[in-house]
């Protein structure tokens, strides 16, 4: 017998009993009775459908069956409830504390709860909820809609998915089991806030569930258009566009993939991100599996309103919660920053920012900075590096060195380390410097150094205290100056940067080592800006040279040192003495400028109207207006003297008068060394004490060797004789020292030239004039011409004559020509190998030829008195005599065919 059977026949039985006492219990009258059967501990069983109850109470004319703390099992789902109810066409409804599991892992929570046996479906239009613990899910949905065997269940009217690591929200979903998907639509967002589940049977709606705790920083939330679910993968796919937050990122684009699991995720499709206000536009995003950092591949570019940014990539930890920028950093913003680095680090926990890079560069409108780290505290304003740095403004001030804490709120900062401080032309280095904003004081309590930009002034003290208040800057105790090698030394520092008034303590001692200088003074006054005056009397020693000034000023504008009242100095060691009456000085150029200078030494002698000296590269004496340069008894006088210290050159540029040993030298230009000799002259008028005198376009060489004049030379020689005045395109001076006295010793000229002695003239190509031995020596086709005046003229040529400056005499040297003019225009010709001609006689030997008009004499040697017109021939005489020919004739035609010979021996 079956258990349906006997719960039948039990059934049977509580039905007669209950019917016998229903019809004879009373006499009344009795209206319609409803027919029922209650079994305690029933079991019912049908088709695929068996019930298990503590109660069960089936209306037998409805045929419908009413369950208490019921259990169903419908093909392999298993379910409870508190209540049950089973229609005539074997549908199943479930009330109250309904608990269910298939065979494929789901459990099922739900308030209420109904099966169709037609569709084999179970349903509920309450919240309900589901959990599969194998694939770590769980779903809620105010309707549900499943198959028995939980292959396609259907979720609508709000949708909530849930695994450990988030939970999406949609209007429905579908899960297919055969694919082991989830597949959701509509209104789809994503939370990992979403709490506790609590009691399925008082929830009204899935879409109200409370919000539990999540740790900061690690909040998940996001909306979606397209999603679905693999519960094998435990991948969540999104597509077709999301935009999602995760902590305080933000995630944007076409696709994402997100394991459950790992918690790993990869952005895809126009992605952006964005961090705070800043939203950049990137490559991809993934946060590969069981890792803390989100990776941001790009190049990234975006920023915020205010700010632009540029990098090569990013990445930010969830934990840490530091979000990095990485590579090629540039930062842009509308007020005209820039910052380029290799890499930016923020920590919203900590709120501090790090910033990395071999060359830190960041630039504005007014401020700039090179570093290679900056931390940056957002909470504190607080600015440090203990990395070398360098700021300064537009203005040139600025801070520069390896380690600082600089307040942006309070503009406080502090450095333990060594820093400069930099203004415009000068910068401050010292350690432990401390500056407060609110009191304006800037306090160094160690050693400093102040430096000019070009570094050519620096200051050395102790301590020094600003304040930016007043302007007040001390230093009490020592203080070194060193100006372009000149140091000072002094005590007591006072500077107002207000009024820019500052004065340094004396007495002053300074030096110069290079420049040989020394001296002192009374204390420096200073005015920034305008002039630092040293304060006498000054006294200055320079080598061996002293000098006393009441004041010395330096002047800011023109960059010089002035002294306005007379300058005396005076060298002991030369026994010199001199004096300006004014004077300024350029510290950067090193020259020297003065008025009515005048200076004296035993055996030198210098004075202008003035002077500029000229103490650095191309070191110089220049003397202007009725210039004066002497050494013992040599002498330069002009318009301006240029003397060369280094080289000793003298030179007059303009119109000067040099004297030298025996020589007074004239021109519109000269330059001469007294030491060396070398003279260079333009317009040379030259003249010795001798009378010798020498003019030329230009003059070039030694004057105590050789003097070489160029362009239209002159030039005499004074002799007791007769003065010799020669003339040419050049000549060569050759000079000796004769008796300690340096003398012309000869006189070559090369080129076409003129000798001239009293009525004797000497025209060649190449002359030598021996002062010394009184000689001149003329070649290559030379012509002397002696004019006698009315009694007539002398033409001689020859291949080289030697001409006497004291004697009468001129010697003649090869292809020897000499022609006499009388007063009566007489010529006689005479030709030969070799001879002399004086005043009054031509004489002439081998090879001889006498030409007049009457005859022609050949002979060994011939004689000619050229005052009584005589002729004497001597050795191999042989005579020939012409008519009606002049002697010129004769010897023109001596080979004419005409000529009428006769001889005579």
């Amino acid at each position: 017998m079956t258990k349906k059977k006997i719960a039948y026949i039990g059934a049977g039985i509580v039905a007669l009993v209950l019917g016998y006492f229903n019809y004879f219990g009373s006499d009344k009258e009795t209206g319609d009775i409803r027919k029922l059967v209650e079994t305690i501990n029933a079991v019912y069983e049908s088709d695929d459908l068996r019930i298990e109850a503590e109660k069960q109470v089936d209306y037998i004319d409805e045929k419908e069956s009413k369950f208490e703390k019921a259990k169903a099992f419908i093909k392999g789902m298993f379910l409870s409830g508190d209540n049950a109810f089973l229609d005539k066409d074997k549908n199943l409804t479930l009330d109250s504390n309904i608990l269910g599991k298939s065979a494929n892992g789901w459990e099922i929570k739900a308030s209420q709860l109904k099966y169709n046996k037609e569709t084999e479906e179970l349903e509920s239009t309450k919240p309900m909820y589901a959990k599969n613990e194998e694939k770590g899910i769980e779903v809620l949905a105010n309707k549900f809609k499943t198959t028995v065997s939980m292959d396609n269940i259907t979720l609508e009217d709000g949708v909530v998915i849930k695994n450990k690591l988030f939970s999406i929200v949609a209007d429905k979903a579908n899960y297919n089991n055969e694919a082991k998907t989830i597949t959701l639509e509509g209104n789809i967002a994503l939370s990992n806030k979403i709490g506790e589940i609590g009691d399925i049977n008082t929830l009204t709606d899935v879409r109200n569930l409370q919000v539990g705790e999540v740790e900061k920083g690690k909040e998940m939330s996001g909306t979606f258009s397209k999603v679905y679910f693999n519960l094998n993968e435990r991948n969540l796919y999104a597509t077709d566009g999301f935009d999602m937050k995760y902590g305080e990122i933000g995630l944007k684009g076409r696709d994402i993939v997100l394991n459950e699991a790992d918690q790993s995720f990869k952005v895809t499709g126009d992605v952006k991100f964005t961090y705070q206000d800043y939203v950049f536009d990137v490559n991809y995003i993934e946060k590969e599996a069981n890792s803390d950092t989100i990776n941001v591949y790009g190049q990234i570019k975006g920023g915020n309103p205010e700010y632009s940014v540029l990098a090569d990539k990013a990445e930010y930890n969830i934990n840490d919660k530091k979000f990095k920028i990485l590579g090629n950093v540039v930062v842009t913003s509308t007020k005209g920053e820039n910052l380029k680095a290799d890499t930016f680090v923020y920590s919203s926990e900590t709120k501090e920012a790090d910033i990395y890079g071999n060359k830190i560069l960041y630039t504005s409108p007014t401020n700039n900075l090179e570093a290679e780290y900056i931390h940056y505290n957002s909470e504190t304003k607080d600015v440090t590096t203990d990395k070398p740095f360098d700021s300064w403004n537009d203005k040139g001030e600025g801070i520069k060195g390896t380690s600082i804490v600089y307040n942006l709120g309070t503009k406080d900062f502090y450095s333990k380390e060594e820093i400069t401080v930099k203004s415009k032309d000068y910068g401050l280095t010292t350690k432990n410097v401390t500056y407060k904003e609110e009191t304006g004081i800037l306090s160094a309590p160690e050693p400093y150094v102040i430096k000019s930009k070009d570094e050519s002034s620096v200051i050395n003290g102790n301590s020094i205290t600003y304040n930016k208040k007043t302007g007040e800057l001390t230093s009490p105790g020592d203080i070194v100056m060193n100006n372009k090698g000149t140091i000072m030394k002094g005590h007591d520092l006072v500077f107002n940067n207000i009024t820019g008034v500052g004065k340094l303590q004396g007495p002053i001692p300074f030096e110069n080592k290079e420049d040989k200088m020394s001296g002192t003074a009374k204390e420096i006054i200073i005015k920034r800006g305008e002039y630092v005056d040293l304060m006498g009397p000054v006294r200055v020693k320079q080598d061996t040279t002293n000098m006393v000034v009441d004041k010395a000023r330096y002047s800011y504008k023109d960059e010089l040192v002035h002294v306005n009242t007379p300058v005396k100095f005076d060298d002991p060691v030369r026994s010199m003495v001199g004096s300006v009456s004014s004077a300024t000085y350029s510290p950067k150029d090193g020259i020297l400028r003065g008025s009515d200078f005048n200076m004296r030494e035993p055996n030198r002698t210098a004075k202008a109207q003035n002077v500029v000296i000229y103490n650095k590269e191309n070191r110089r004496l220049e003397l202007v207006g009725n210039a004066y340069l002497s050494s013992g008894a040599d002498s330069i006088s002009g318009p301006k003297i240029v003397y060369y210290l280094d080289t000793k050159d003298a030179e007059t540029p303009t119109n000067s008068v040099i004297k030298y040993d025996q020589y007074t030298i004239k021109s519109s230009y000269g330059k001469v060394n007294k030491e060396s000799g070398e003279i260079f002259v333009k317009n040379a008028d030259v003249k010795s004490v001798d009378g010798n005198e020498f003019y030329s376009n230009q003059a070039k060489g030694n004057i105590n060797d050789v003097v070489h004049f160029t362009g239209n030379v002159k030039g005499k020689s004074k002799q007791k004789e007769g003065d010799v005045y020669f003339s040419g395109d050049k000549a060569d001076l050759y000079m000796a020292k004769i008796d300690d006295k340096y003398q012309a010793k000869k006189v070559i000229v090369n080129t076409k030239s003129t000798f001239t002695q009293l009525n004797r003239k000497i025209v060649s190509n190449y002359m030598e004039l021996d002062l010394i031995k009184k000689e001149v020596y003329a070649k290559d086709k030379p012509v002397l011409t002696i004019d006698d005046g009315p009694k007539g003229n002398t033409l001689v040529k020859a291949d080289d004559v030697t001409g006497y400056i004291d004697q009468d005499l001129i010697k003649l040297n090869k292809n020897v020509y000499v022609k006499n003019v009388n007063e009566k225009k007489e010529e006689v010709v005479l030709t030969a190998d070799r001879g002399a001609v004086t005043k009054k006689m031509a004489d002439v030997y081998d090879r001889v030829k006498v030409v007049t008009k009457d005859s022609v004499t050949t002979a060994n040697e011939g004689h000619y008195d050229m005052e009584n017109r005589k002729i004497r021939a001597k050795g191999n005489v042989h005579v020939e005599y012409q008519t009606d020919k002049s002697a010129g004739n004769v010897f023109d035609n001596m080979t004419s065919t005409n000529t009428k010979k006769t001889t005579k021996k």
